[in-house]
């Protein structure tokens, strides 16, 4: 079965603003079977004032009065498209560590509605609040890498933060499925990364709650497709070693236009067996 698990609509305020019904049809057309839609939940509101950069906050995701429309829209449009492609719906869950009180709130209001998601961390505690990992080079080096004193730290401390989104009890209808496991290489050309000693072993010891937990991978196409990227999310390296524990991928091509559907699918084909 082919399936794009991991693409967003136009209520993502940072994607191209293509309708969702055209990035299904644009689906159909490659041959994929099941569609998930995964918009990114909302920031709690709570949490907003103490997100860095200013200018980014808005464009994150979207506005928690949107969700109930959000809902409504892809219920009806998985209806609509029921006889041609299986469509599945739920939200990728930007993980806090601080606001899992938020989290529990809005997976027992809104869990019921979905059959499908991704735990994923985009934020980390950083230079004058949370910095947003994945916004831009120059904010992840000043906010976040000389914050923690180096790009080995910043990564490590991003890797603890998976974990503890995993070891974290956010109730019976959180996610299992865990986004772009290595998104703390986004930038890694920029700046300079390397998989350190340290940083392999911290990925093996993610890679072993993900098993112990009985969790699954997102198989992330859209690093190919970055600047100062130019890999999967995870790694060729990563995903050996998640081979050898017997750990599930799904396909994601983290779509946020039309374009971007089925970006990469021949790389997962040819990799995840």
């Amino acid at each position: 079965m082919k399936i794009d698990g991991h693409t967003h609509t136009q209520y993502c305020p940072h994607g191209s603003g293509d309708d969702v019904q055209l990035m299904i049809e644009k689906a159909i057309e490659l041959g994929f079977d099941e569609y998930h839609i995964t918009e990114h939940t909302p920031i709690p509101s709570s949490f907003q004032n103490v997100l860095k950069p200013d200018e980014a906050v808005a464009s994150l995701s979207m506005s928690e009065n949107d969700v109930d429309d959000y809902i409504k829209e892809m219920t009806k449009v998985r209806d609509q498209y029921k006889d041609r492609i299986r469509i599945k719906i739920g939200f990728e869950y930007d993980y806090l560590p601080s606001e899992s009180v938020w989290f529990k709130q809005f997976l027992k209001e809104y869990g019921k509605y979905c059959d499908t998601g991704l735990l994923s961390i985009h934020y980390l505690e950083g230079k004058d609040g949370w910095q947003c990992i994945d916004y831009k080079a120059e904010d992840t080096l000043s906010g976040l890498v000389n914050y923690y004193g180096s790009v080995e730290a910043f990564q490590l401390a991003y890797y603890d933060n998976v974990k503890q989104s995993i070891l974290d009890d956010l109730g019976p209808l959180k996610p299992t499925r865990i986004g772009h496991m290595t998104l703390c290489n986004k930038f890694m050309q920029f700046l300079k990364c390397e998989d350190t000693e340290k940083i392999i072993n911290k990925q093996i010891e993610v890679l072993k709650l993900v098993k112990e937990k009985n969790y699954i991978l997102d198989y992330n196409t859209a690093g190919l497709f970055k600047e100062y990227c130019g890999e999967t999310y995870p790694p060729n390296h990563v995903v050996e070693i998640a081979n050898s524990l017997n750990i599930q991928f799904m396909y994601g091509s983290d779509s946020h236009s039309v374009k971007d559907i089925g970006r990469g699918y021949e790389v997962y084909s040819s990799t995840i067996k």
